[in-house]
């Protein structure tokens, strides 16, 4: 990976940032931008699409200011600008945020590294293309990044960072001082079909999918399974935590070894990392190591992370969200 220095400083609190594309996820992504203090461009070719912005956005507003004159004050700050030369001007990010058609994104960025000075960073909200493809005829492909936002991108804090071989490190830094600036918590990953999130998603969803095809259980009783007992878990802990909380590596190494006999499928296989902490006895909080280091007595965390689940799982059954969302 290239170690040479990101010449850009840290972002520019207020600083101008230009959002291309005012589709779905432009329209996030400005008005978040744009509460968070930042001027914002919005460019688009499509006159219609930046006509109808604030009234796209409005709701999305919503959901940091209740009074209108807050909302529109948040509004204001994004300007829509049909001219890209003239929407990347004083601009220290441009965030791509078009449709996902490689041969798009290819010529986008491609006329972006042109009309832009060497230290503004590029970076493209791609859900599913490697950045190397994207920047294929990109001069300066140093200042690539993936911003790549979740939807509901204006409430789930998670933001991918993606890299690529020639990506700096400093410019993962400077992507994770950016994120944090606007409230979110930046994830990064090297660039690989599916990257970080959409890789574990799929992952589960595929395997869902198969039960669902092979009649082993039904649409209610899988979203209850992960709603009532993995869900909770994952939403306080994530994955690597929860294994350490709740069960011995030797446990969880011997689990997938005897799924991987049964059905002979390779993503069941032990991986060497699991059985590396297996064979260096850290096996989780129960002996004070696994993925993670644990300081208090083991009897301490179970209190702990029973209180924890027990809260989650109280204020989930108080709200009733399943019953809020879909007929009885």
């Amino acid at each position: 990976m290239n170690d040479t220095p990101f010449p850009r400083p840290l972002p520019p609190p207020g600083g101008t940032i230009c959002v291309v594309g005012a589709g779905f996820m432009g329209c996030v992504i400005a008005t978040l931008y744009a509460h968070h203090g930042y001027a914002v461009v919005l460019c688009d070719m499509n006159a219609g699409m930046l006509d109808s912005f604030t009234e796209r956005a409005r709701p999305i507003a919503a959901s940091f200011a209740s009074e209108p004159a807050a909302i529109d004050a948040m509004l204001a700050r994004v300007r829509p600008e049909a001219s890209l030369s003239q929407a990347v001007k004083n601009a220290f990010l441009v965030h791509e945020a078009v449709q996902e058609v490689l041969e798009t994104k290819q010529a986008l960025f491609a006329e972006l590294d042109a009309l832009c000075p060497p230290q503004v960073v590029l970076a493209t909200n791609t859900s599913s293309l490697l950045l190397s493809d994207i920047g294929a005829r990109v001069q300066q492909r140093e200042r690539l990044l993936g911003l790549h936002y979740i939807t509901p991108g204006h409430i789930i804090r998670s933001i991918e960072i993606i890299s690529a071989d020639f990506t700096p490190p400093a410019l993962i830094d400077w992507g994770r001082a950016f994120i944090e600036s606007i409230d979110h918590v930046g994830v990064a990953c090297g660039e690989r079909p599916g990257f970080l999130i959409n890789k574990i998603q799929f992952a589960m969803l595929t395997e869902i999918y198969r039960l669902m095809d092979e009649g082993i259980a039904s649409r209610d009783d899988i979203d209850a399974a992960v709603r009532l007992s993995i869900g909770p878990r994952l939403a306080l802990w994530g994955p690597l935590l929860t294994e350490d909380l709740i069960v011995s590596k030797t446990t969880a190494l011997a689990v997938t070894d005897s799924l991987h006999r049964q059905t002979g499928d390779e993503n069941y296989r032990g991986r060497p990392v699991l059985r590396e902490l297996v064979e260096k006895g850290h096996l989780g909080a129960i002996k004070g190591q696994g993925w993670y280091r644990f300081d208090a007595p083991y009897g301490e965390i179970v209190q702990e992370r029973d209180r924890q689940l027990t809260d989650l799982l109280e204020w989930l059954r108080e709200r009733d969200p399943v019953g809020r969302l879909t007929p009885r």
